[in-house]
């Protein structure tokens, strides 16, 4: 498409132009944060499983603290294999990955909701939402939480345009989101039960058990076939993996989790904050807003509910559903995160929510802007009637089935004039076709589902019955009646137009698409619905101001998040470890110790040892476990020549010498306080007569070593604890003398 063109297809649709301008300004503002930091904690980990194993099935289906994440795996695999560490392809890909979603979302949005500029507001929450910066910044949280967002996207566009359309492929791009999902993140099976909620509180009608009911039977294709892919991950994740359930110290650890989850997260989150953040090392910050803010936050949601529960009798539905998905997420959470060390912030940890943004957008749009008016052809029926009977007349004061109220239909084509009389005037306001079987009448609509009676001072106008005519119900009789001044009420009927239906200029060809926006169109319901005229403009201020408010908070919260992700002690030490080895001797050798706390934790153990962690390294330290001469890395990543702090061997009695070893002898020399069974590290200096070994016994422990002729010292590992060593010189003809001996852990030598 030339540039040309893609401007004129932007000028047409303004709505997708500025949805585009809002995506790309998300994009590069997030990946502008992202770049500002660096990897963290387990990016580390992965990276260094990653350099340690080939692309091999195994590795890829490998737990990875007990979560499943294969796609990921094979990101950092190839990553690493071909890049080394480094950060910008992981920016790159968490950036390619915000763009497949903000895409994706707006594809739905539009498919789902009326035409209308309002649904840039969903939008909005979706890509600015502060409860996934973690989603879009660190490695770590995107690589699982990106591809679930996306899939969840995908599996209710699939699943609307199944249910809109009755299109089989939906169904298969339905089970290609939930794999998708599945194959990052094993927390992905919650997209079926949403999928499930969502057409059952957007497409059916009645109470609970009808609702329910008549979403099983209706889309019944649907449920099959995610139950069949649920039971099939759930036995091969299971099979593999470690229970990560835990139980609740007590009832207050959930309420305050609850509290925390609910009033310091996800409240503040989806109106700009938490605006204040707490810093958690070199991982991302913890949510902690001030109080004002939490009551503010509470009062603009409330208020939103309140009042799109008033204005749209469906928005009541898409509250209940953000409810019900909340419940899931915090039920996961509780059985998983509760009763360990970290319960105590775990309600405060946005990346644990960031799916519900997605759900939290979509609940949003239907509130406020309502659901689209669902496309249906003539082909499109009902497949319980399909083999009904034929239609039959339908006495008009009878009410027409409640499950009609969630299906669409296209106008029925107008009959060309008969020549034996006038045309007669059509109403292509609210056309409909009869659908029957067995004891049931469906009448079938093409507008959203909350149908809304025609006015009493607007007439219906009605064609002549001619040969080919269908009978319908009366307009007049609505199954569910409600006042004229609803805000989703339609608009009267036009004056009836009397042009041929093959005419470019008569109302069957002039009748919008669903999902496109044009002067054609109907305008989308009003925001403040019937609110009075002497107050609009007040309330207009009024969002005005409060959406503004949330665009700033939202701001300034990212601005203060960007902050914290830019303090990275592991950049800063990685720099610093390339800096030094490229000036380092050849000959520098080191004993393998864990990095410092802030760059790996030692909860990571294995993987936080130097040896590891260089793993990916273009320039690796080299490791030993005995030398003469050993240097040792600094918390900072500098190299220092290196001693022992530890236990050390107390004064021997020969002056001068110490302890005095000979050949074939065995000399026990106290320590001034004892260690405990463990790897320790030994240093011991020595004057020697000549050439030999000897060896030194610590508890249960036993090292051999090299004695060099004069004064030396040596480096080497052992295991073993005791309060005294056993020093023996078993080779040569060697008198031997020290006075020292420490035995713990390598550290820089003071200066």
């Amino acid at each position: 498409m030339v540039p040309g063109r893609i401007g004129g297809w932007l000028a047409r649709d303004r709505i997708r132009a500025v949805a585009l301008a809002m995506i790309a300004l998300s994009v590069l503002w997030r990946a502008h944060v992202a770049s500002r930091g660096f990897l963290a904690a387990d990016d580390y980990v992965l990276i260094t499983q990653a350099a340690e194993s080939d692309l091999t099935v195994g590795h890829l289906f490998s737990l990875y603290n007990n979560h499943l994440m294969p796609g990921g795996r094979l990101l950092i695999w190839l990553t690493t294999e071909y890049v080394g560490m480094a950060y910008w392809p992981y920016v790159l890909l968490m950036a390619i990955g915000q763009t497949v979603l903000g895409i994706a979302s707006l594809h739905l949005l539009r498919r789902l909701l009326q035409p209308s500029w309002l649904l840039l507001l969903p939008l909005g929450v979706l890509l600015f939402s502060p409860l996934t910066l973690e989603a879009t910044t660190w490695w770590a949280v995107g690589v699982n939480m990106l591809p679930m967002q996306i899939s969840m996207v995908l599996a209710v566009s699939a699943q609307v345009g199944y249910v809109q359309t009755r299109r089989k492929r939906h169904l298969v791009t339905l089970a290609l989101a939930v794999l998708l999902g599945l194959f990052f993140f094993e927390k992905s099976i919650l997209v079926v039960p949403l999928v499930f909620l969502l057409t059952a509180a957007f497409y059916a009608e009645g109470g609970p058990v009808r609702t329910i009911w008549t979403t099983i039977r209706r889309w019944w294709p649907s449920w099959l076939l995610l139950t069949v892919l649920s039971l099939g991950f759930l036995v091969a994740y299971l099979r593999g993996s470690e229970s990560s359930l835990r139980r609740p110290e007590s009832v207050g650890e959930v309420f305050s989790f609850l509290t925390q989850m609910l009033g310091s997260t996800v409240i503040p989150g989806l109106v700009g904050g938490p605006w204040q953040w707490l810093g958690a090392g070199d991982g991302a910050p913890v949510a902690a807003p001030p109080q004002l803010g939490t009551w503010v936050a509470w009062t603009i949601v409330v208020a939103l509910v309140v009042a799109t529960v008033r204005h749209r009798r469906r928005a009541g539905r898409a509250w209940l559903l953000l409810g019900a998905y909340l419940v899931l997420v915090a039920a996961m959470l509780a059985a998983t995160r509760l009763g360990s060390a970290f319960s105590g912030v775990a309600g405060g940890v946005p990346r644990y929510v960031s799916d519900v943004v997605v759900v939290a957008a979509i609940c949003l749009g239907v509130a406020v802007v309502g659901l689209a008016r669902t496309p249906r052809t003539a082909g499109q029926i009902d497949p319980s009637a399909a083999d009904g009977p034929p239609s039959t007349p339908v006495d008009r004061r009878e009410p027409v089935d409640e499950e009609a109220q969630d299906l669409a239909a296209a106008p029925i084509p107008v009959q060309p004039p008969v020549p034996a009389a006038p045309p007669a005037p059509v109403r292509y306001a609210q056309p409909a076709r009869l659908v029957s079987r067995p004891g049931v009448i469906h009448a079938e609509a093409p507008i959203d589902p909350e149908p809304d009676p025609v006015p009493a001072a607007a007439p219906a106008v009605t064609p002549a019955p001619g040969p080919d005519a269908v009978a319908g119900p009366d307009p007049t009789a609505h199954p569910d009646p409600e006042p004229a001044t609803a805000p989703d009420a339609v608009p009267p009927s036009p004056a009836p137009d009397r042009s041929p239906p093959n005419d470019p200029g008569s109302p069957a060809q002039r009748a919008p698409q669903p999902g496109t926006s044009g002067p054609t169109e109907p305008p989308a319901p009003g925001l403040l619905g019937s609110l009075p005229e002497r107050y609009r403009e007040a309330v207009n201020v009024a969002l005005a101001l409060v959406l503004v408010a949330v665009c700033l908070g939202t701001a300034w919260t990212t601005s203060r998040y960007s902050d914290e992700w830019a303090a990275k002690s592991g950049r800063s030490y990685i720099d610093t470890v390339r800096i030094e080895m490229a000036s380092a001797p050849p000959d520098t050798v080191f004993f393998d110790d864990p990095v410092p706390d802030n760059v790996v934790p030692r909860l990571s153990s294995p993987y936080n040892m130097q040896s590891r962690f260089f793993r990916a390294f273009g320039t690796r330290p080299t490791f030993v476990d005995e030398a003469d001469h050993v240097s040792v890395l600094d918390t900072l990543g500098r190299i220092h020549v290196a001693t022992i702090i530890g236990s050390t061997i107390q004064p021997g009695p020969q002056e001068g010498c110490g302890y005095l070893v000979a050949t074939g002898q065995t000399v026990r020399m106290p320590l001034n306080e004892p260690r405990d069974e463990w790897h320790w590290v030994v240093r011991i200096g020595y004057l020697s007569s000549a050439d030999g070994t000897a060896t030194l016994r610590f508890g249960s422990g036993t090292a051999e070593f090299p004695v060099k002729r004069g004064l030396n010292q040596r480096f080497f590992r052992i295991v073993g604890g005791g309060d005294a060593v056993e020093l023996t010189v078993t080779g040569g003809d060697v008198s031997l003398c020290t006075n020292e001996i420490a035995i713990g852990n390598p550290a820089p030598k003071p200066k």
